[in-house]
């Protein structure tokens, strides 16, 4: 049972981000999100842009903000704490 619902829920989180209207898809490539990766590399409506840090993400979403778009920023746990980074990174 646990192999179905874990290979349901990238087809269940790309409708969801074509439903909120979703047009930009930042990733830190990330073998776990293979599947929702492809997924949304294969949508039209969505424009996917490969990382190099999930801090990348955060200021191209903020972008796509500022644009009228909106973007989400797939990453790993321990990207979360990865993002922080940017809050030291900006201080001068």
């Amino acid at each position: 049972m646990k192999k179905i619902a874990e290979s349901v829920w990238p087809d269940e989180v790309h409708a969801l981000l074509r439903t909120a209207g979703v047009r930009q898809v930042a990733i830190v490539p990330d073998a776990g999100h293979a599947r929702l990766i492809k997924l949304c590399e294969k949508d039209r409506s969505m424009r996917v842009v490969r990382l190099t840090t999930e801090e990348e993400g955060v200021a191209l979403l903020a972008g796509a903000w500022l644009g009228g778009e909106k973007g989400v920023l797939l990453m790993q746990s321990s990207g979360v704490g990865n993002c922080i980074n940017i809050d030291r990174k900006s201080v001068v």
